[in-house]
């Protein structure tokens, strides 16, 4: 047969059944057919005859490879992919219906319909993006409208996926009218390409023309696309509410840097405003298709046109996100959040980097080692513990086929070698006792596995070894350790090149300084100032990257970023492996998300290990506020190694997606594993407290406390406890513990400004609301650090500057529940009821217990109804007029 069969012949591919011609692209034509074998309809592309070229045949196989990424109900899925030496084909879902445009022409749509589209268009487009494909071509004839009315995007033939390379020689790829200026200057473009595009979709069918002018004369669209700015949107719909105005304003900023971030910020910007549309009534039914009455919501004082409609659009940029912080420093998170635990979530793959190495492979816990003495100084007994500890964990980085388990996992298990295996599930571990008197020390190193695979199996000694070392020679200790480590596994353990013996104890006080003390610049000169022997070794270079990072983010002082670079670069040759790592962690610091993707990429050419790959995504996605994905590479984590600390991995990316049932099933899965990890306590405690369930919370945040009391954010938890159950003044007590900690945490500050007012003392309060102005204005903005500032300028009735610290914390973390109970009470406290309510209402919706709406901050909604019917579905029928 042909291999593009003629329509009116009936004809096979395959055991499909092709009906008749539905379509016709670049590259060929679009069959209806129908599956013999499954009794469906579908629709199948065929690639034009003359296309069956090397470079053509490519592009036919990357848009099967790239489509097969996608299942989302918004875009057309592929069945199949048809490859022959005579014929190509891909097998495609079958749309019953037309493409926008058509549809448009056809049909009066009122604007509640123009805005569920263009959600499920953005949400669809997500998807695509978080899979590194970019459409190219977003316009109203590549989204199909079904029977249903539901929207779907097509014809991602001339799709892009992010990291190939590949260009069209013979023309710009995508339409004229709906292309981005760099798209259309030929220039590299990313997934903001696709934003641009879908601003001028959404302009279209919010305004009923092209921002650009008449799209009849192709060149001349191109130009004003490239160097004019849109035509302002109430030119054409006067009543467009400032709202849409903005959001059509960043989609449409020429500078790519200016456009929105994040493609899922985008989808939840236009379901609010589809949201706040049936609210209000924007559009009814039985209106005119572009027919918008006047927006009666609130808002800040603004001109109708955005900067983007007058000459360039400035947008607000996004700050860089703290990150490092967040694993120092996560028990300043927020008002309800688990604190250090944060440590566990993201440092997985952070202090000793793994060496992996091909399949199969073994994980090995390197347990601390334990030391008695007699006669001995404490100081030198932690040097001789620190000696063989790092010599057992850079011989294991060495063994073929072995991966290191982080030491803080080990860490937080707190228990006996059985429980850490089960927390871990180490296929091995080994184990240091250490006895020491006066000048020597007697070592036996014990290689430990499961006597079966099963969970509940015992540990048995699968070989053992005893040393004698000579205790204050630590080169010594470290050297003798690493040879006996390669007898227990019948291998030659590579030694380190000559150290002086003071270098190695230098670094030796420097990682036990770091652990009593914290960072500081004089740790950073001591390693400095060692020979280049020792620091490259991952334990040194691993060091010096957490101290750095700490520095950076107390001081948001760029040097030591600075500094971490160019010790990366020296100091690599050795431990590449290790120093793509530390380049990560540096990406992400300097908010370098592209960098960091691409580190990722070059650390999985040397890595097998899929565990920590899973991690690194995860703790990127993370950082970035997206945990849609998180949860994805998390999941595939759990498919490699279930333990506890990626079930608590994944049980604290679901609480911050707000999903409360599965943050919970896996919290107590993780406790199940390894009963005495303080941060699934917390976790279950800042559960609770969502819930509304204050006895249960206190119990778990207790629980956290006693097992690990250096987790201050805990202590805060429990002062929020108090000050639901109304007791204000222990409230007051415990932030002013957990201040007297840390005095700058502006989270712990506003818990207790919070505390002062309910309290009555307004002026204190006031005080306190204007300190964490004074500290967070100056700071680097996170999530935290815009959620603190919004709430303390509210409090102090200065509503512009809350409203726009607010859309930064929109744009930056807007999947996050707090996010929209931080907008209801600043809404509230600025008298715009039914934004405030709206919020309310997604609060409540995504997880978050009633009782939290008990504050008085919230008062002013019980004069509407909508708010008194909320709280009483939600379990607070007695909220109003009761009043705190």
């Amino acid at each position: 047969m042909d291999s593009i069969p003629q329509p009116t012949t009936p004809a096979y591919i395959g055991h499909y059944h092709l009906l008749e011609p539905i379509g016709r692209g670049g590259m060929g034509l679009v069959f209806r057919a129908r599956d013999t074998r499954l009794e469906r309809e579908v629709a199948i592309k065929c690639l034009r005859t003359e296309l069956f070229e090397a470079h053509y045949i490519e592009r036919f196989k990357r848009e099967a490879l790239l489509l097969a990424k996608l299942n989302h109900p918004n875009i057309v899925q592929i069945y199949d992919f048809i490859e022959a030496p005579d014929q190509l084909a891909l097998v495609m879902e079958l749309v019953d219906g037309q493409n926008l445009q058509t549809y448009l022409r056809e049909h009066i749509v009122p604007m509640s319909q123009r805005l569920h589209w263009l959600t499920q268009i953005a949400e669809g487009l997500a998807i695509a993006h978080d899979a590194g494909i970019i459409h190219r071509d977003l316009k109203a004839e590549n989204i199909l409208i079904n029977k249903r009315g539901q929207s779907k995007i097509t014809d991602l033939g001339i799709a892009k996926s992010q990291d190939f390379n590949a260009t069209l020689t013979d023309h710009v790829a995508g339409s004229y009218c709906s292309m981005s200026p760099e798209q259309a200057m030929g220039e590299d473009i990313s997934f903001k390409s696709d934003l641009f595009s879908l601003g001028i979709l959404a302009y279209q069918l919010l305004c009923g023309a092209h921002p650009f002018g008449d799209t009849g004369n192709k060149l001349q669209i191109m130009q004003r696309i490239i160097s004019h700015p849109p035509t302002p949107p109430h030119q054409h719909n006067p009543d467009l509410p400032a709202e849409f105005v903005d959001l059509l304003g960043q989609l449409l900023s020429k500078d790519p840097n200016k456009r929105p971030d994040n493609t899922h910020w985008v989808a939840a910007q236009f379901k609010k405003l589809s949201a706040i549309n049936v609210h209000d009534n924007i559009a009814s039914d039985d209106t005119q298709a572009l027919a918008m009455p006047q927006y009666n919501i609130a808002r800040s004082a603004r001109t109708q046109d955005h900067p983007t409609f007058e000459t360039r659009f400035v947008a607000v940029a996004a700050p860089k996100i703290s990150l490092w912080k967040k694993l120092k420093d996560y028990i300043a998170a927020n008002k309800i959040v688990v604190g250090s635990a944060a440590l566990s979530v993201l440092m997985i793959t952070g202090v000793i980097v793994w060496q992996l190495q091909p399949k199969p492979p073994k994980y090995v816990a390197v347990i601390p080692p334990k030391l008695t003495a007699e006669g001995m100084q404490e100081s030198q007994q932690e040097l001789v513990k620190g000696a063989v500890y790092d010599a057992i964990q850079q011989s294991v980085i060495q063994l073929d086929g072995y991966y290191l388990i982080p030491q803080e996992e080990i860490a937080n298990v707190n228990g006996s070698n059985e429980d850490i295996r089960k927390a871990t599930v180490a296929d091995e571990l080994i184990t240091s006792d250490i006895k020491c008197r006066i000048e020597t020390c007697a070592i036996t190193l014990t290689r430990l596995e499961p006597e079966t695979q099963k969970e509940s199996s015992r540990l048995r000694v699968r070989d053992a070894r005893n040393i004698d070392v000579l205790a204050d020679r630590y080169i010594s200790v470290m050297e003798t350790a690493q040879n006996t480590v390669g007898t227990l596994y019948s291998t030659k353990i590579i030694s380190q090149p000559s150290i002086p013996e003071h270098a190695y104890k230098a670094f030796l006080e420097s990682t036990q300084q770091y652990r009593n003390s914290g960072a500081s610049l004089e740790l950073l000169k001591k390693i400095d100032g060692l020979p280049s022997a020792i620091k490259e070794t991952p334990t040194t270079s691993t060091l010096y990257k957490d101290i750095s990072l700490d520095l950076f983010y107390d001081t948001n002082n760029e040097e030591y970023l600075d500094r971490l670079e160019t010790y990366n670069k020296q100091h690599s040759t050795r431990t590449n492996t290790t120093a793509l790592h530390n380049q990560f962690y540096l990406d992400i610091a300097r908010g370098d998300f592209n960098s960091a993707k691409n580190t990722i990429k070059k650390i999985e050419e040397k890595d097998g290990n899929k565990l920590a790959l899973n991690d690194l995504h995860a703790y990127m996605e993370m950082v970035k506020n997206n945990y849609e994905m998180a949860i994805y590479f998390y999941k595939n984590s759990l498919k490699v190694k279930k333990t506890a600390n990626s079930l608590y991995n994944i049980a604290n990316a679901y609480r911050y997606q707000g999903n409360s049932d599965q943050a919970l099933k896996y919290a107590t899965e993780a406790l199940s594993l390894s009963p005495k990890l303080y941060q699934a306590n917390s976790l279950l405690g800042v559960i609770a407290l969502m819930n509304g369930e204050i006895e249960k919370a206190i119990t778990s945040f207790e629980s956290a406390v006693a097992q690990n009391p250096q987790d201050i954010s805990n202590i805060n938890n429990l002062g929020l406890c108090n000050l639901l159950k109304k007791n204000y003044s222990a409230a007051t007590k415990n932030f002013t513990d957990a201040l007297s900690l840390s005095p700058n945490n502006t989270t712990f500050l506003l818990n207790l400004a919070d505390s002062e007012n309910l309290k009555g003392n307004n002026e204190k309060s006031k005080q306190i609301y204007a300190s964490i102005i004074s500290t967070s204005e100056g700071a680097q903005k996170n999530r935290d650090h815009l959620r603190n500032l919004a709430q303390a300028y509210a409090h102090t009735n200065n509503f512009s500057k809350s409203f726009s610290t607010l859309q930064e914390l929109e744009r930056l973390d807007s999947q996050n529940i707090e996010t929209t109970y931080t907008a209801a009470l600043v809404h509230a406290l600025a008298k715009n009821t039914k934004s405030s309510i709206f919020n309310v209402e997604n609060s409540l919706k995504n997880g978050m217990n009633g009782v939290w709406f008990r504050f008085p901050w919230f008062d002013s909604l019980c004069t509407d109804t909508q708010f008194k019917k909320l709280l009483a579905q939600y379990g607070e029928p007695n909220r109003c007029p009761h009043k705190l």
